[in-house]
């Protein structure tokens, strides 16, 4: 299940500057560039969503509720670094701030890649609260798009791109105020099959 204390974390997962090159705008102007940058930023939105992981890299706090029997959870990230990881487990919430860390490979195991972690002793209680502190996600910032995780930059360019071909054929609707800027309110439609396909294989693994 999701984590209980945090909603998740998106990045822009390209800039308005590669998105102008694509389209092979020569001037966009102020407020044309400012229409792609929100956008961009809707759509990177949307992919995190569907993927059910953070895609802003961050180091964060979050707790889970593991129910009877259950010795597995999936964080809300992956490519998780074992560098500042804490994990602790209490049954009740209130005491998982003074709980014991566990110890890496003695009492738990981690899959960094993705994001999950396996308790390997009995578990006491039902449920059972574990906290974890750790780094994880895919980019810490929009300077590093494109060094790792092409197929996610790939597929969220592809869809801002038809998002901004189609913006006034699928139910979105275009208003300009009185030259203040360009605000777009997005129809029903959702991801292209390709987008789809793409980020299909890459969604958060529950276990």
């Amino acid at each position: 299940m999701p984590n209980l204390t945090n909603n998740l974390e998106p990045i822009d997962l390209s800039t308005a500057a590669k998105i102008i090159a694509k389209m092979d705008l020569a001037d966009a102007g102020d407020s044309r560039t400012a229409f792609i940058g929100s956008m961009i930023t809707e759509v990177s939105t949307a992919v995190c969503d569907y993927l059910g992981l953070h895609t802003l890299r961050a180091e964060r706090t979050e707790r889970y509720e593991l129910r009877k029997f259950s010795k597995a959870l999936s964080m809300d990230a992956v490519n998780v670094s074992t560098s500042g990881l804490v994990v602790k487990r209490s049954a009740f919430p209130s005491q998982l701030s003074s709980a014991t860390a566990l110890t890496i490979d003695e009492d738990f195991i981690l899959h960094p890649r993705t994001g999950t972690i396996t308790l390997l002793n009995d578990q006491s209680s039902d449920p059972l609260f574990v906290e974890v502190t750790y780094t994880g996600g895919f980019f810490e910032t929009t300077g590093d798009l494109g060094s790792d995780h092409g197929w996610l930059t790939d597929a969220a360019e592809m869809q801002i791109l038809y998002r901004l071909q189609r913006q006034d054929a699928l139910g979105g609707n275009v208003d300009t105020t009185g030259g203040q800027g360009t605000n777009f309110s997005p129809g029903t439609y959702g991801f292209l099959p390709m987008v789809k396909a793409a980020l299909q294989r890459h969604r958060r693994v529950i276990v």
